[in-house]
């Protein structure tokens, strides 16, 4: 067993003080007509002056603008020519916006920032894709760029704003723009983990901002011993990646990156020994559209990590890590960011595995940033299955086919049949038994379900309804586990085969105790647990240890236990279904099974378990 210290990343920034371009507060000229302008407007030479000028915050309905606007309109325009005398001051500008509901903003005629709108063309006339609430109605929200952007002299912001409806109730915008060195705001998205199912590998990626070359270094502390390389951008987004190899299984490794003066430092552990019988994980779903709440749950997770160093291990997302997953913006925005410390911290400590959800829209962008080496059929389809000590999990992606006979749906049968791990879980994206919101998904009912009683998968993990349910069917554990960000819903604990649900952000804590045990936490961004609950492998029959302090008779369909010390006792049927649980106390314990056949009786006291097999008729 590990004993370690969980040391967060650390971002060190050797940035310049920022100089302002554009303050906030700043005056506008504003077109709130509700016109259609088509394009030229954005253009550094259109006339402008026929427009109204007003200090920003510009907008109504929230009762702290400086310039009240005409309600009733999709689309808000806003200009602003600014005056620089040299663009290379600093390598970076810094632009801070609100939006409600969503912007495209354009620097003298460039487009350079599109923020809950569609990825598609626009007109006057395109509502917004996402929409802002609460605090993010009036927040800023930052971005970097290079500097060159910008020249010398006269320089164009153009802005338009677009409502999700023209019957919305507010609108707002306001802008700030400052030269800034970019330092550690190089990094469009910081360093992340991918787990390849190799305990001996790990993937590290990142992604700038502009061109560049970057230096990574790895050991098993901060000296960085076990290497030092020159990483090159690949493809034509100026992503990096780095395939490490010959790891040792359950070390611990420190990890550096360099990229023009932004330094990024982190740590992971290999994967588990393929013979890990003490395995620790954690799970989550639907992070998308709520950053601010993604990066409380991040950060509860990260505080259970600093209590149980040993859980420092990977972590599975059931899908829709972002509002619209065509959108780069929506990956910067909502998922990488850097508003969102906690989130960085997260992705930079545990592997990252997830499925694919609705949201991800078809997972272009998705198998960009999350390019699994495990992707079955020539990734047409983002299913895949890995172990991690004694679990083999299986990733099914719902947005291919998986009826009988499609291609999916035989790997998905080879894939369980043929793993020797003694627990296997399931992660996709929609459920199979809900409780309430989106209904029952009627494929994983009616194709899946009967592959898991088959098999013996132990839990399926899902997500799609933004809530905690679990379900018990048959012997297995169905948890929508939808809490990860996205806006609450509220769950109904009346449905069929539903145990328990809660209406929170959360996520999951599962500690696999042996081959014969496994540990299960629900736990609330703040820390308080919704249920904890233990779960026994049934399939295990030759490999428990039999204990003699028990007598066993069957008289009927009584089944009577002589218990020399308590004890539980469980009992399945031969497709390893549990019927039953129940205490048993000292002495004569009467049970009544309530149908003929064969029958698996399963008892544990301690660390010590039995197993038989008993007829009733």
């Amino acid at each position: 067993m590990r004993n370690f210290i969980f040391v967060f990343m650390t971002l060190v920034w050797t940035g310049l003080n920022a100089q302002t371009i554009i303050p906030s507060g700043d005056v506008w000229k504003y077109n709130d007509e509700g016109n259609d302008l088509g394009t030229a407007w954005r253009e550094p030479g259109y006339d402008d002056s026929s427009w109204p000028a007003g200090n920003a915050q510009l907008g109504f309905g929230d009762g702290d603008e400086n310039t009240v606007l005409e309600s009733g309109h999709i689309t808000y325009y806003f200009r602003k020519t600014v005056q620089v005398d040299d663009p290379s001051v600093q390598n970076g500008i810094h632009l801070r916006l609100v939006r409600d509901d969503g912007a495209i903003v354009y620097i003298n005629g460039r487009e350079v920032l599109r923020t809950n709108m569609p990825s598609d063309s626009i007109t006057y006339d395109t509502p917004a894709s996402g929409s802002a609430s609460g605090a993010d109605e009036n927040n800023f929200i930052s971005y970097y760029f290079p500097s060159d952007y910008l020249v010398q002299g006269d320089n164009t912001v153009a802005v338009e704003v677009h409502q999700r409806s023209a019957s919305s109730s507010d609108v707002s915008f306001d802008l700030e723009l400052l030269f800034e060195n970019l330092g550690e705001h190089i990094y469009r998205k910081r360093p992340y983990l991918i787990y390849t199912a190799s305990n001996t590998e790990m993937i590290i990626l990142w992604q700038l901002l502009t061109s560049g070359s970057c230096t990574f270094e790895w050991g098993t502390d901060t000296t960085y011993a076990s290497g030092s390389i020159n990483v090159s951008e690949y493809g034509d987004d100026h992503q990096h990646r780095v395939d490490l190899s010959n790891l040792t299984p359950g070390t611990k490794y420190y990890y550096h990156v360099i990229c023009d003066g932004g330094e990024f430092q982190g740590t992971f552990y290999a994967g588990a020994e393929d013979t890990d019988t003490d395995v620790a994980f954690y799970a989550y779903g639907d992070t998308r559209s709520q950053p601010r709440e993604h990066n409380r749950v991040a950060e509860a997770i990260l505080d259970e990590i600093s209590r149980d160093p040993l859980s420092q291990t990977f972590i599975v997302n059931s899908g829709d890590l972002v509002a619209e997953g065509d959108s780069e913006t929506d990956w910067d925005e909502q998922f990488f960011s850097s508003d969102y410390p906690y989130i960085n911290r997260l992705l930079a400590s545990l592997p990252y595995l997830a499925a694919q959800g609705n949201h991800e829209r078809g997972g272009e962008l998705f198998a960009k940033y999350f390019p699994y080496p495990m992707f079955e059929n020539n990734n047409e389809g983002y299913y895949y299955s890995f172990d991690y000590g004694n679990i083999h999990f299986t990733v099914i992606d719902q947005f291919v086919d998986y009826d009988p006979g499609s291609t999916q749906y035989d790997w998905i049968e080879n894939d369980l049949a043929n793993t020797s791990k003694p627990w296997k879980i399931a992660l996709y994206h929609r459920p199979g038994w809900s409780a309430g919101g989106h209904g029952n998904n009627e494929d994983v009912q009616n194709y899946l379900q009967p592959l898991f009683e088959q098999y013996h998968v132990v839990m399926a993990i899902n997500g799609h309804n933004h809530y905690y349910a679990r379900a018990e069917v048959n012997g297995v554990q169905h948890i929508t586990t939808g809490g990860g960000g996205a806006s609450l819903a509220t769950p109904d604990d009346s449905y069929p085969n539903i145990v328990t649900t809660d209406r929170s952000y959360h996520f999951l804590k599962v500690h696999v105790l042996d081959d014969t045990r496994m540990h299960v936490d629900a736990i609330r961004s703040d820390g308080s647990v919704i249920e904890s609950f233990d779960l026994d492998n049934p399939n295990l029959a030759g490999k428990l240890t039999r204990i003699q302090d028990f007598e066993l008779s069957v008289n009927d369909r009584n089944l009577y236990v002589h218990s020399l010390r308590e004890a539980e006792i469980l009992l399945f049927d031969q497709a390893g279904r549990l019927l039953l649980q129940k205490h048993l106390r000292k002495g004569l314990n009467k049970i009544t099974v309530r149908s003929n056949g064969i029958f698996l009786v399963y008892i544990r006291s301690g660390r010590d378990h039995m197993i038989t097999k008993i007829l009733c008729y």
